[in-house]
């Protein structure tokens, strides 16, 4: 009987002032910790009186429920275990979840514990419907099938347009008829309680709204791995907080590298790179059965980039037109996971959505009207490559609309229509008329924009002086040209004379003198040459490229335009055509050429003009620019080896030759011969004026400069040349 009353106080004591019980369980294990500041935390985690009795009741029967077996208890003992973590009470474990044994929050039930919600989701795990993976059913059809996350954004029933962006997506949030996909779900605007600063917050209609970088700083500490302030993402074992990065990040076992770590398997975590290439990430297609890594929907890249393509070219509201097959068909030619790769982005999709939107057949016309244009650039490429569309020269469209964006830069309507008159039927004629011989130079372009930029300059200048193109005097080009020393408008002014658009002005010519730079040590040359012989550490492409330089003193810009046409293998060995006759190239430099064109890809090598230097878009050749950066990096500057090599071939042979082996003109090449001091001009013009095909002479295939050999010295046929004391040749 003295028992049972005895229960019945203490059972009344903790009814009458749980709060007092909770914190003498947790006094417990930290006699110092504030109760003052207990008692704001229990308020805070159980703000109702009388939910307070049944967690004084779990501390009291569970004592073990602070010191790490808080999975054993309520949600409520969780939340208060995590509020005496952030305040630091000593003797307090984070628990951790019962079944991965991970130190995160607890915020699902299953069996009766606290568990986190990987594997919440794992118990609950169901085959989709779609692809028949097992895990998370994200949403239902209208029918009841389960599907996963990646099935919802392709399941057609569950799409809805955006009222945000206009895309189909899956609504995350509605508002009457309001519609929005996650992306465009951002809360409500509010004045944040934090910064002050009126942004989307959360909690946007209670008394203290936030914004994300005020909620972020919430959950701010210092960082146990890196020790910068940042985020907590997950903590340790010890309840020591770590940011994403450092959570995420750990030793790969493949390759050792600290790295993000995409996956752990049974050889250890592993990043995202040698994920893909490891085993265990293969998984065998459904469609096809090759087993590899998938794409999505259980189907590999091959299947799956077919299946995107039709479905990014058939529009929302019919099927997929006939005139669309022909680009199906040339992009589905591509490699899969390039162009998957090269789908992922929104651009992309747009500039299909928009083709696909299109009426007519695919043409350049209707390539010009898709934004991005760089995008469709690159669709344009692969559908000239494949057959689709004809070849046109894309530096001659270019050059056409960068020249009509120069002439609208003409304030005045009479100075723009003279303007335009002159790039119509001066500059564009020129550059129409050479493109029927030859495809267009970057050069010609840019000297063709610049020369309109420099005439619309002189036009407003001239109305800025109250004054147009009739009223110009001499005395207003001389002070035009104090502007700058050098006026690309010469052209332009001496065309309005002619066209008497105006009188008796003129921009004198700009005389420039110009100079050769060379290897002001002569073995430099060679050095250079032996190394790219030598060393297979350097990529080919750049051996080969840097070879044509030095030793056949060939412009870049030439180069990027070889074909393996101009590369033929006969029983002497290879021969270059690089002018009017082929070079017969020394072994060693032939062996490299040789496994240059084996290395190259597939889609580039047998058809006509395949580039021997081909670029990363599909059917296009080497940038330039690219090449000559990538020279430099191997301490070869393109233009001065090219200036040593043929200063050196000048000095032995005949402009003649040179003009017919290395392909530059007979003009330059003379002018090359008597800058290297050439005492055979004259024969130059005699082989020039002769009717028949000159016979091969002393400097064709059997002289042409040779590598050095292996000890150390020139070939014969180009002896040890100094040009003067300096590194400059000036021409006379």
């Amino acid at each position: 009987m003295t028992v049972s009353a005895a229960s019945t106080s203490q059972s009344s004591a903790l009814v009458v002032d749980p709060t007092s019980a909770i914190i003498d369980a947790i006094a417990k294990l930290d006699p110092q910790a504030d109760r003052t500041e207990l008692a704001a935390l229990i308020a805070e985690v159980v703000p109702q009186q009388g939910r307070r009795a049944p967690l004084a009741e779990q501390l009291d029967a569970g004592p073990d429920l602070l010191t790490g077996a808080g999975a054993q208890g309520s949600p409520v003992v969780v939340k208060l275990i995590e509020g005496l973590l952030a305040r630091h009470v000593a003797g307090v474990v984070a628990p951790a979840c019962p079944f991965c044994a991970r130190i995160v929050t607890l915020s699902r039930g299953r069996d009766g514990l606290r568990c986190c919600k990987c594997c919440w989701d794992a118990a609950h795990a169901k085959p989709c419907a779609r692809c028949g993976k097992v895990g998370k059913i994200d949403r239902r059809t209208s029918e009841g099938e389960g599907l996963c996350a990646a099935c919802c954004r392709t399941e057609p029933t569950l799409l809805e347009p955006c009222s945000g962006c206009g895309r189909l997506r899956i609504a995350a949030r509605r508002d009457g008829d309001l519609v929005l996909c996650q992306a465009c779900c951002t809360p409500p605007s509010a004045i944040c309680s934090g910064c002050g600063k009126r942004k989307p917050c959360l909690y946007a209609n209670s008394e203290a709204p936030r914004c994300k970088n005020c909620s972020d700083k919430l959950r701010t500490e210092s960082c146990s791995g890196c020790g910068r302030d940042r985020v907590v993402s997950r903590r340790t074992d010890t309840a020591q907080p770590l940011c994403k990065e450092c959570s995420t990040t750990d030793t790969c076992a493949h390759c050792r590298r600290r790295r993000p770590i995409r996956a752990h398997t049974e050889k250890g975590a592993l990043c995202q790179t040698c994920y893909k290439q490891d085993s265990t990430s293969h998984r065998t297609c459904q469609r096809c059965g090759t087993v590899e890594r998938l794409h999505h929907h259980g189907l590999c890249a091959a299947c799956s980039w077919h299946q995107v393509l039709r479905k990014s070219l058939t529009p929302s509201n019919g099927a997929m037109r006939l005139e669309l097959e022909p680009v199906v068909a040339a992009l589905a030619a591509t490699n899969p996971r390039t162009g998957l790769n090269w789908m992922a982005r929104a651009s992309k999709q747009r500039v299909l959505t928009a083709l696909a939107e299109a009426t007519g057949p695919v043409t350049h016309t209707l390539l010009d009207t898709l934004a991005p244009q760089a995008d469709a650039e690159h669709l344009r490429t692969v559908l000239i490559d494949c057959g689709v569309l004809s070849t046109r020269d894309e530096l001659l469209i270019s050059a056409e609309r960068s020249i009509e964006r120069r002439v609208v830069r003409v304030e005045n309507p009479d100075d723009r229509k003279i303007l335009h008159s002159f790039a119509t039927w001066h500059r564009l004629r020129y550059l129409r008329a050479n493109a029927d011989r030859r495809p267009l130079t970057q050069d010609q372009v840019t000297y063709a924009c610049n020369t309109l930029t420099a005439s619309a300059h002189l036009l407003n200048w001239l109305r800025a002086r109250g004054k147009n193109l009739t009223a110009c005097t001499q005395d207003d080009i001389d002070e035009w040209l104090t502007r700058d020393t050098f006026s690309r408008a010469r052209g332009f002014v001496s065309w309005a004379v002619r066209g008497g658009h105006a009188r008796s002005i003129e921009i004198p010519r700009f005389k420039n003198e110009p100079t050769r730079e060379v290897f002001s040590d002569h073995d430099r040359r060679w050095a250079l040459a032996r190394r790219l012989l030598a060393e297979d550490t350097v990529a080919l492409t750049d051996r080969v490229a840097g070879l044509l330089v030095l030793l056949y003193a060939q412009r870049v810009t030439k180069i990027t335009r070889l074909t393996t046409n101009q590369v033929t293998h006969t029983d002497h060995g290879v021969e270059i055509l690089l002018g009017g006759q082929p070079i017969a190239v020394p072994s060693t430099f032939a062996d490299l050429i040789s496994n240059l064109i084996a290395g190259l890809p597939d889609n580039t090598v047998g058809g006509p003009g395949a580039w021997l230097f081909p670029g990363s878009r599909r059917g296009q050749p080497l940038s330039p620019k690219v090449l000559l950066r990538r020279l430099a990096g191997l301490g070869i500057p393109a233009t001065i080896g090219r200036n040593s090599a043929l200063i050196e071939l000048a000095a032995e042979m005949p402009a003649a030759v040179i003009s017919g082996l290395l392909g530059i003109s007979i003009d330059r090449a003379t002018r090359w011969t008597q800058d290297a001091g050439n005492t055979r001009p004259s024969y130059a013009a005699e082989v020039a004026n002769r009717v028949s095909t000159p016979r091969k002479g002393p400097g064709c295939s059997g002289s042409t400069p040779a590598p050095p050999d292996g000890s150390g010295t020139a070939s014969s046929s180009c002896p040890d040349l100094r040009v003067g004391q300096g590194t400059r040749v000036d021409r006379p």
